[in-house]
């Protein structure tokens, strides 16, 4: 809340007070963890949220407009979230942080902090997630159209205009022991390196395809919950150059590159 009421103010001045704070962590479209820091289960706007053994720095401000940043510290944490946490930046992980006063009714929260996990280290049983605020994307560089030999496209984004359902394979298949390599036998069905840089989607999560080779497709890093005999969703890739695009494809027409631009600089060419 932007503006704390007087009974949260009253709660917060209390000489008796019993504090505690509630970590919400999601991904867009996906699943949602909600932890708290108190010793017992703390129920707000019809979500549970489970103990779990954290701690956070204080959240940095800064006048010159810095990014805000925080560290949580975990350990001993049951709940698989670290798991996906790990494999970070893959996919991207939001963070809100709020505390509330258990005695009062009906409980109101504080936000303190909300923002994105940058990463994550790992030292023995204990994570430290480091997080930034919304500022981190006001200091992303979105550049215009750049002048390039490859497509300024994205494969299936809307100026790309190919739909994406039409070249989905979708497959039951098998896994090695580092789970990384998934076999199929549809994924035969295309040559070689029509998978890479592609994707592959289970569920609400995708991986990066880095081979293809027959039947086999590698991806970057293995999903937590996929076994052999699982069904997934495999996505072809493009490298953005316009023979691709022409041949792979059939879209030159919506091909946004400038392939024949001199790869040689003239001014520095030395005749004799």
């Amino acid at each position: 809340m932007r503006t704390a009421t007087v009974d949260y103010i009253a709660a917060e001045e209390a000489d008796e007070r019993e504090p505690a704070e509630l970590y919400h962590i999601w991904r867009d479209g996906g699943e949602h963890w909600r932890l708290t820091s108190g010793d017992k289960a703390e129920t707000y706007d019809g979500n549970s949220y489970t103990p779990a053994t954290l701690s956070r720095s204080q959240v940095s401000y800064n006048s010159q407009l810095d990014v805000t940043t925080i560290q949580v510290t975990t350990s001993s944490l049951a709940d698989p979230v670290f798991d996906y946490i790990a494999i970070n930046p893959i996919e991207l992980l939001w963070i809100s942080i709020s505390k509330i006063h258990r005695g009062m009714s009906p409980i109101e929260v504080s936000v303190i902090f909300i923002g994105q996990i940058k990463d994550v280290s790992f030292k023995g049983g204990t994570a430290q997630v480091n997080c930034v605020g919304f500022e981190h994307f006001l200091k992303k560089t979105i550049p215009a159209w750049r002048y390039q030999l490859t497509c300024n496209h994205q494969v299936f984004d809307t100026k790309c205009a190919l739909t994406k359902a039409s070249y989905k394979t979708t497959e039951t298949i098998t896994l090695d022991a580092t789970k990384t390599i998934l076999t199929g036998t549809d994924f035969g069905l295309q040559v070689n390196g029509y998978f890479i840089g592609g994707e592959v989607v289970f569920g609400t999560e995708s991986r990066t395809i880095t081979a293809h080779t027959g039947t086999a497709i590698t991806i970057m890093y293995p999903f937590v919950e996929l076994v052999s005999t699982d069904d997934v969703d495999a996505y072809p890739g493009c490298d953005g150059r316009a023979e691709t695009c022409r041949d792979k494809y059939s879209n030159i027409l919506n091909f946004l590159g400038m392939p024949f631009i001199p790869i040689e600089n003239p001014a520095l060419r030395v005749t004799w």
